[in-house]
Order: C-alpha cells, then sequence, then structure tokens
C-alpha cells in the first residue's frame, strides 16, 4: 500500500539527485553569509542573471506553465494575483521548471523566487532563519520558548552521539540544519542505533545536522504571519483513520487514500499524501490487538504513524480561530524580532487555545518561505486564504 518510486526520496519528497543540490547550497551558506541588498541592486542583479541565461539558451520564460509544473505555494499566490490583474511568466531550465518566476502588472516587472517575500526590506534578510542554529540563538537571545540542541558536522558523529545519548538524554530529534517541511527529520529517537541511523538520514541531506530534546505529549502547529499580522494556524497529526463500526482498517486506508486530495510525494499540486503503510503502522496496530481486518468502533481513531510528516499521510487540522490571544502575540513578536515580512513558524505545544506561558511549549524553527498551500488545502476545516495576504504583502511593497 505506501509503494516506492524509483530515485525518489520518501524523506524529502524530492528525487534523489536534489540531494547534491542541498548539500551544495549548505556549503554556500556556511561559507557566505546571508545578505540582504537593497531593493535596486537586487532588481538589477535578477534582471542580469535572467537575461544571460535567456541568451544562453540555458533557461527560457513560459507562460503556459501548468500547477503540476511548480509548487503549490506559488500557484495558490498565483491564483490570488491574477483576479487583481498580475500576469506570471514560470522559468523554464534544463531539467524542468525551476522555483524563479516573474511578475507583470501596469507595465512593471518583478521577479521572486517560489513566493514574493520582501526581502527588501528585513534589516537581517529573509535568509537569516534558513540556518536553525542561527534562528536558534536567535530566539534564545529573544526570550522565546525553545528546545535544547546542539549542530554538527558530517565528521562529528561519534561526538554527536556523545551529546545526544550522555549529555542531552533520550529521547532526541535529529534534523538538518537547513530545509523544511520535516525533510529529513528524524523524532522520538529512544536508544543509540535508532540515533546512529537519524544522524546518517540527515547527512544525506546536509552536512550540518541538529540534535535536540524531544518534546513527548505534544502537537506541531504551523503558525503563518503575512507582514507582522496572524493570518492562520493548522494543527499537524500523524496519519490515522477513525472507525465508523461497518469498515475494516484497511477498507478505511483505501478510502482516505482515495481522497481527491492526497496525492503522491512526487507530486507537486498536492498537499496531502497517500497513508504510507510500513513496520510503524503494523507495529502500532499490534500494540492495540489489531491487524487489517478488523473493523474498529465508530469514533475510534486509529493511529498508523508516529510522526506528523505530511509526507506519511499526515492530517492538517484548521484551528485558526481557536489560537489563544497570547499564542497570537508570541507569533506577531518573532516576526517582528527576526524583521521578517513573511514566516512560517513551526511552534510545539499541548493546546494551541491555551496561552503557550502555562504549559509545555517551543518554537521548533521558522520558515522564509512558508507552505502557505497547508492553510488553503487543511484535512479538516474551513481553508484560509493566505495567498491573498501574501498578494496584498505583494501590492504594498512591491509596487
Amino acid at each position: 500500500m505506501g509503494g516506492t518510486i524509483k530515485n525518489f526520496c520518501r524523506d524529502c519528497n524530492s528525487p534523489s539527485r536534489y540531494h547534491i543540490q542541498t548539500w551544495l547550497a549548505e556549503l554556500a551558506n556556511l561559507l557566505l553569509p546571508p545578505l540582504s541588498l537593497p531593493r535596486k541592486f537586487e532588481a538589477f542583479f535578477d534582471t542580469l542573471l535572467e537575461k544571460i541565461f535567456t541568451f544562453l539558451k540555458i533557461t527560457e520564460l513560459k507562460d503556459n506553465f501548468s500547477p503540476s509544473d511548480i509548487p503549490l505555494r506559488t500557484t495558490c499566490f498565483i491564483r490570488e494575483a491574477k483576479k487583481r490583474g498580475v500576469k506570471f511568466q514560470a522559468m523554464l531550465g534544463p531539467f524542468g521548471y525551476t522555483n524563479y518566476f516573474r511578475a507583470e502588472i501596469g507595465g512593471k516587472i518583478f521577479r521572486f523566487e517560489g513566493l514574493p517575500i520582501a526581502d527588501f526590506a528585513s534589516e537581517y534578510g529573509a535568509q537569516f532563519v534558513d540556518c536553525k542554529k542561527r534562528t536558534k540563538q536567535h530566539l534564545k537571545k529573544g526570550g522565546f520558548p525553545i528546545t535544547e540542541g546542539k549542530d554538527f558536522w558530517f565528521w562529528q558523529k561519534r561526538k554527536a552521539i556523545e551529546f545526544g545519548a550522555n549529555i542531552l538524554g533520550f529521547p532526541l530529534v535529529v534534523k538538518p540544519r537547513r530545509g523544511s517541511i520535516s525533510r529529513h527529520v528524524t523524532t522520538d529517537i529512544r536508544d543509540i542505533e535508532k540515533l546512529k541511523y537519524a544522524i546518517h538520514k540527515a547527512i544525506i541531506y546536509s552536512p550540518v545536522f541538529i540534535i535536540e530534546k524531544f518534546i513527548p505529549d505534544c502537537f506541531p502547529y504551523r503558525a503563518t504571519v503575512v507582514d507582522f499580522d496572524f493570518v492562520a494556524c493548522v494543527k499537524q497529526v500523524p496519519a490515522n483513520v477513525i472507525g465508523d463500526g461497518r469498515s475494516t482498517i484497511q477498507e478505511l486506508i483505501r478510502k482516505k487514500n482515495n481522497d481527491r486530495q492526497r496525492g503522491k510525494p512526487n507530486q507537486k499540486e498536492f498537499t496531502l499524501y497517500k497513508i504510507v503503510i510500513d513496520e510503524v503502522t503494523k507495529s502500532l496496530l499490534i500494540q492495540k490487538g489489531y491487524n487489517f481486518d478488523t473493523v474498529p468502533p465508530k469514533g475510534e481513531i486509529i493511529w498508523l504513524q508516529k510522526d506528523p510528516f505530511l509526507k506519511l499521510g499526515g492530517d492538517l487540522i484548521e484551528v485558526t480561530p481557536r489560537v489563544h490571544p497570547d499564542n497570537i502575540q508570541l507569533f506577531k513578536d518573532i516576526a517582528k524580532f527576526f524583521d521578517i515580512r513573511l514566516v512560517g513558524i513551526d511552534f510545539l505545544t499541548q493546546d494551541i487555545s491555551r496561552s503557550w506561558k502555562g504549559q509545555l511549549s517551543a518554537v521548533l524553527e521558522l520558515n522564509n518561505l512558508p507552505s502557505i498551500e497547508m492553510h488553503h488545502f487543511p484535512s479538516f476545516g474551513p481553508p484560509q486564504n493566505v495567498a491573498r495576504a501574501v498578494v496584498d504583502l505583494f501590492f504594498k511593497h512591491y509596487l
């Protein structure tokens, strides 16, 4: 039922060759500090590079691209911006469509990568938050709740294992120094062998990885802040099915996987993916005394994965109206402290409807190119039009 795709990495929902690119990008960012250019210089260099690549016929701009060609977050933004008269072209390279786009309105041309993040308006530069280590240090400086952790180079595996097992103590989390949406992340690590495997998995994606303390009995939430205003929040939960009193677990999985909103990991036009069935699934069922032919009672939630990752078939629950005012203020304060106009905040807590001050909570990481589609296509609850807020950001800072 899970299935595999040849030369496709299930840990980052990308072709395996993408790992070379992530390694090189990480090395470049370690050697070259993030630089926020004034808007005029940024526009000049973007235009120059575009002309050079086009002249050399390395790339070309196309206006007949489809949603399956580009990331879904960009599709959400483009659909909303077109309502206000903006025209778009996508850059096609030798290996397919890139993440670079050109927008035109009123005779003015603007270029952006993924989403228009107004990087030029930030004191630090939006790329500042790409580095998880630097982000955590800045969060700590601002007095925001964080988890304990430390980063290591790929050749420091023995030192990392010693730190994780004997200093932090299990359970642990291991993740690449850069990246988002749970790429090559391993959670709830409880022994040395799993720690070694988690480090190996993280190193495939990045030359530097982070070991952190795992916080149990909490759920991860993604809050998105646009131009310092809180816009939306979703709760991420592990893959599951809910009993109806008639269907077997296998039938419930098949029904959920047939949902048109769920695609395969290599399909860019989806936010939700089909449930992955693996050894973790079988172990969870055995713990309950169940198997795939069991008919669970109506209303019972059957957990099929431990991690709330979308790539494993996890769900997104819309919780925007339930977010406690203290938590909303926390998200806005973080955006202002980092001076970042568009940010996705991964936040761990027990109950988002209660203040973070009175419960176990931690800011996990920030994303300067957030997956806004998570709010547009939740598993449960009404969609939140975050793209509209991003279009407002575009008109305010670019025009």
